[in-house]
């Protein structure tokens, strides 16, 4: 099943969708190490990923 994160800091538009749960999570902690220049909680990060259904 797909997954998808929004990031929800100020303006920014980062938007991932990948079938691996991992890999959304590896590249959601990069893009807010690089972008945001700080560090996401693991609570955080479950509570903005989520799952898609396909039709």
């Amino acid at each position: 099943m797909p997954y998808q994160f929004v990031c929800s800091e100020g303006s920014c538009q980062f938007m991932i969708r990948s079938s691996s749960g991992d890999e959304v999570e590896r590249l959601v902690r990069a893009h807010v190490r690089m972008t945001h220049g700080g560090r996401i909680d693991s609570a955080d990060l479950e509570r903005g990923m989520e799952r898609i259904e396909l039709a």
